[in-house]
């Protein structure tokens, strides 16, 4: 596929039905059966969804239309056929609750709704606080609307379009509405090459309404013509791997962990059989290569699925770039703590600290946010991603931290609570760990890991909770020590990501 010929979404999905089309481009087990669409197909009904919209709206209309939903084939319809037409998508989180959904709704100034039809109960408090939303399709509708209109050849769409708003789902504050132009959808595709080919098979796990997966799963899926699968539940991953049999996948570190520990319990009760031989097994039996991202991987579990015979990489982004910032050779064996080397076409540099970006892969903006843009983005540009880290002199990067949870001691040493955070991540007891200064004291306020507190008495769990916090102490200089330990009772609050929202109220009862 040449890249030069491919400035927009449109593009794109256009060029790979003419590359690829009677390849199947998705499968999904949909009613008891595996359900496929090829890339001819799937062209064909984004059209029809365009031409739909276009002779409704009028051609020269720019509409929102706010999808939601778990990964699907009507999903992705509702997607590309606003964007091909020139249109705005606002992909929403699934998890969201109702009152929620309204306020993005509202703030993103949506037309149309298109939605999985497990929200149909929601639908009248939506219309009863959504007035501006002029259109409601449910998927299950999708097909029918689609049979009743002909495919659309679609316009010619600029790259500096606006493709979607997507909403971040940060640990502290209010969501803000990440304005990506088709222009950094294309180039944070179109970055590195020779990720893929057309024989490799790509299980989707994560939410589709997340960029990481969406520009890594999906558009990646377009430009090579690999053969996209989707998961339909964290629950049924094993299931799935046995049924798609994946080439690649993409996964964060938490899903990296809960296979790893699998693996090991599988590999304890056959000791005859061989840990790699195991592990491929439970993968499907064809898997190559593993990416990981949206958090901290441990080298040391990176260096255990190299050893079993995987090739595992970790990249670093965020949705304010579209996201790739860097991404690592999978080829390369070497754990060195690193998120991988920065993607072609990409800038960094450190401002106190701080990470700066400079990419076409940057967005615009925050939605009707003008405030939040200005700290955002330099005047020149630069995008402050407020990670805390360094570039080495082979181009790898290194993240110690976030700048705004930074704990400033009153010596004047700086200590990041992200990085002692990170130490516990090889403890079994462990299940979630929040590091913070409480009275000037380096405190760290532990949930125990759910196995942990299955098998364990509760002064079983204390014990080996403080054992790690000794052996982590040990690790750092005596200033950046833990001093005071805190244990909860229940799960910290976390958003749908699952990342810990850190300005929550301390719950955890002391232990030391």
């Amino acid at each position: 596929m040449n890249k030069n010929e491919i400035i927009s979404v449109a593009d794109l999905v256009k060029k790979s039905a003419q590359k690829f089309g009677g390849k199947t481009f998705l499968k999904e087990f949909v009613k008891g059966e595996v359900s496929e669409k090829t890339f001819g197909e799937f062209y064909t009904d984004v059209r029809k969804l365009y031409g739909y919209i276009k002779d409704k709206y009028g051609g020269e209309k720019q509409v929102h239309t706010a999808v939601i939903g778990p990964s699907s084939y009507g999903w992705l319809v509702s997607w590309f056929g606003t964007v091909c037409g020139g249109s705005t998508a606002v992909p929403l989180d699934a998890q969201l609750s109702c009152e929620d959904i309204c306020e993005l709704l509202v703030r993103s100034d949506t037309d149309i709704f298109c939605y999985d039809p497990r929200y149909e109960k929601m639908i009248p408090a939506v219309k009863a606080n959504c007035p501006n939303v002029k259109e409601y399709i449910s998927f299950a509708e999708l097909s029918e609307l689609l049979e009743k209109n002909v495919p659309t050849d679609f316009p010619g769409v600029p790259a500096d379009r606006l493709a979607a708003i997507v909403y971040t789902s940060g640990t502290t504050g209010k969501s803000k509405g990440v304005m990506l132009l088709n222009s950094n959808y294309i180039d944070n595709a179109m970055c590195q090459d020779n990720e893929s080919t057309p024989d490799d098979t790509v299980l989707s796990v994560l939410p589709i309404h997340h960029i990481y997966c969406f520009t890594c799963d999906i558009l990646l899926s377009l430009r090579y013509g690999s053969t996209l699968c989707f998961n339909d539940s964290m629950m049924h991953i094993p299931q799935n791997l046995k049924r798609f049999a994946p080439t690649i996948m993409l996964i964060v570190p938490m899903i990296a962990e809960t296979i790893y520990k699998q693996i090991k319990a599988a590999a304890a009760a056959r000791l005859e059989v061989p840990v790699a031989m195991i592990a491929q097994s439970v993968f499907g039996g064809r898997l190559k290569t593993i990416y990981s991202g949206g958090a901290y991987l441990r080298p040391e579990l990176q260096k255990a699925y190299i050893e079993m015979g995987f090739n595992m990489a970790q990249g670093y982004g965020m949705t304010e770039c579209s996201p790739r910032i860097s991404t690592a050779d999978p080829a390369d064996k070497e754990c060195a703590g690193d998120v991988g080397v920065i993607v072609n076409g990409c800038t960094v540099k450190t401002v106190d600290g701080e990470i700066l970006v400079k990419s076409p892969s940057v967005m615009a903006g925050y939605y009707k946010d003008e405030t939040e843009t200005a700290e955002a983005l330099t005047p020149d540009g630069w995008l402050r991603t407020g990670d805390l880290g360094y570039v080495d002199e082979k181009n790898r990067v290194f993240i110690t931290g976030r700048k705004k949870n930074l704990i400033i001691l009153s010596n004047g040493e700086n200590v990041s609570p992200e990085e002692l955070e990170n130490k516990f991540a090889e403890y079994d007891v462990v299940g979630d760990v929040l590091v913070y200064s409480e009275d000037s004291v380096i405190t760290a306020e532990f949930f125990p890991a759910a196995e942990a507190a299955k098998n364990l008495s509760a002064a079983e769990i204390e014990e080996k909770l403080l054992e790690a916090v000794d052996s982590v102490n040990k690790t750092v200089t005596s200033a950046k020590a833990i001093r005071r330990v805190l244990m909860r009772d229940s799960e910290f609050e976390k958003t749908t990501s699952k990342k810990i929202k850190r300005s929550q109220s301390v719950q955890g009862r002391r232990i030391r």
